[in-house]
């Protein structure tokens, strides 16, 4: 029988073959540890595991912090002085590399993932993983990072070619984390402004009838958006566009109608156009009506 294994010693294993892994920050995709590194790793692990003493939660904060660790030292000195388009491309570099870097790493602990975490129902450890790359680089870059990416958002939105690969490939990453929900607010609030904005513009430019025709069109396409970028449910997508697109968009144009006295019939009339046709919307959602996005791996 194998004689107790002390984390100390399990540990020290274990942080070579990360150590050697985490080359692969830097570029160096062929630095990868040999079969026999491997494998001791992983059974050094799997012990560490399954003995008497088990060291499972040391090792899920040890993976968490180590990472994290590697995103500092590794990563942060790529970012330093990059704003907007030059930051976004050296990110979407490093969480890529870093990917394949975890991927490696996260074999190590394979028996982990299964079990442990399974019953802890803890994160698992790619969605760990993510969060260690993005709650280290938000707490340096949070502005630089997230304005850059919103700005991309807005010229999508406003029909402008932006590099679609980039913008989904770090969104992804970022709603495997525990950044999402800072990512999402920034999301909304920013989306929330942007309607505020068009409504004054659009509502003087357009007939009633078109403003309410975009209404409806806008609804339609930031729905899709943001189930894309914020990998959501439909109906969580429709339920925050009444909110940040229909909500402004409608008040304004309420605003205008009673400024410019506009007969009752008329408002009536424009309002039900909208109204039934949210209302179907609505009542076609389901509990299941659509299935979380991020459920896939972005490590593949």
């Amino acid at each position: 029988m194998n004689a107790h294994l002390s984390f100390e010693d399990g540990w020290k294993v274990l942080e070579q073959g990360i150590l050697t892994c985490s080359k692969i920050l830097e570029g160096s995709t062929g630095t990868r540890p040999t079969v026999a590194e491997y494998m001791n790793c992983y059974d050094c692990a799997y012990r560490m595991a399954v003995q008497t003493t088990s060291y499972c939660e040391e090792m899920y904060n040890g993976y968490r912090t180590t990472l994290a660790e590697s995103v500092r030292a590794l990563v942060l000195p790529h970012l330093m002085h990059k704003r907007d388009d030059y930051l976004l491309r050296q990110l979407e570099k490093m969480w890529s590399n870093y990917c394949i870097m975890v991927k490696c790493i996260s074999g190590f602990f394979n028996y982990l993932d299964r079990c442990f975490v399974e019953q802890r129902k803890l994160p698992c450890l790619e969605d760990t993983a993510a969060t260690s790359f993005f709650s280290t680089v938000f707490s340096f870059f949070s502005h630089e990072v997230s304005e850059a990416l919103l700005t991309l958002i807005r010229q999508e939105r406003d029909g402008s070619n932006v590099d679609m690969d980039i913008l989904m490939v770090i969104m992804r990453g970022i709603c495997r984390s525990e950044v999402k929900s800072f990512m999402r607010n920034a999301v909304v609030q920013d989306t929330y402004a942007y309607y505020s904005r068009k409504s004054s513009e659009w509502i003087v430019q357009y007939p009633l009838q078109d403003y309410l025709a975009m209404v409806q069109d806008c609804m339609e396409k930031e729905t899709m958006r943001l189930m894309s970028y914020l990998h959501i449910p439909e109906g969580d997508s429709t339920e925050l566009c009444l909110k940040v697109v229909s909500a402004p968009l409608m008040q304004m144009y309420d605003s205008y109608a009673r400024e410019k006295q506009i007969g009752g019939q008329l408002l009536l009339q424009t309002y039900k156009t909208v109204e039934d046709d949210l209302l179907a919307r609505c009542n076609r959602l389901t509990i299941d009506s659509g299935v979380d996005n991020s459920s896939g791996s972005y490590m593949e």
